[in-house]
């Protein structure tokens, strides 16, 4: 059976739904509010059919989402029994960003790492999947410039297993026909075989910035954008074949 993989940005449940809610929206940005509950009750019940998640603007405590880590409240709802997070940017009295990576199977050798670039604040977070074929998924949110990106997924290509048994998942802020992506999958010997569904902005999409990669000893198949709109992105899933 193959493994269904998901990945989102969920924006902190902030729920932006078309461009004008960046500014009507803007109190959701450092307060809990109500509909963020309701929001994240959808995208637990989005992801259950998933077995394996990579989430990320994640707030795990701020004030912004009620001082309650959002990737607790969806792995609850979701039933997926296995959750690692990692923190990347506090602000004080506002927020704490950050990824997860839930799953259905065990999570071990947890690494988080902390992305270079000229601003801190971005992170990847590695784990091994102890499914019948183990392999090392990556939950990564690359910074926006260019020259930031190439030193990010470089920098995870030192992370990640020669033997080619591994996932990146994640929103890049890039096409995979940026130089840096391009640059990573050749380095890594490693091809993406699929069209790249555009993600963002999520209720009229153009770009495609979010994507799941795959290492050689890998194969990916259903490879689709999600329709809810619960953030400012698509969520993006994809089955992997293990055999």
């Amino acid at each position: 059976m193959p493994l269904k993989l998901l990945t989102w940005n969920i924006q902190a449940a902030i729920g932006t739904a078309r461009y004008t809610d960046y500014v009507m929206r803007v109190h959701r940005q450092v307060l809990h509010t109500a509909a963020k509950t309701s929001t994240l009750e959808t995208i637990a019940e989005t992801i259950r059919p998933a077995d394996l998640v990579c989430l990320q603007e994640v707030d795990l405590g701020g004030r912004r989402a009620g001082f309650r880590c959002q990737a607790n409240a969806i792995a609850e709802q979701s039933g997926h029994a296995h959750l690692v997070i990692q923190e990347n940017r506090v602000i004080r009295g506002i927020s704490r960003h950050g990824n997860a990576i839930l799953s259905r199977y065990p999570l071990s050798n947890v690494r988080d790492l902390k992305l270079p670039g000229r601003v801190p604040g971005r992170g990847c977070l590695i784990a091994t999947v102890e499914a019948e074929t183990h392999f090392d998924v990556a939950c990564v949110h690359l910074s926006l410039g260019r020259r930031d990106q190439a030193l990010q997924l470089d920098f995870l290509a030192s992370h990640l297993p020669h033997h080619g048994r591994w996932v990146v998942m994640g929103d890049f802020n890039c096409g995979l026909h940026a130089s840096a992506v391009e640059d990573f999958l050749q380095h890594m010997r490693a091809e993406f075989g699929h069209q790249a569904p555009p993600t963002y902005p999520s209720w009229r999409p153009q770009k495609a910035y979010d994507h799941i990669l795959a290492g050689r000893g890998l194969a990916l198949n259903q490879y689709l954008p999600g329709e809810e709109i619960c953030s400012d992105h698509l969520n993006v899933t994809a089955e992997l074949d293990l055999d």
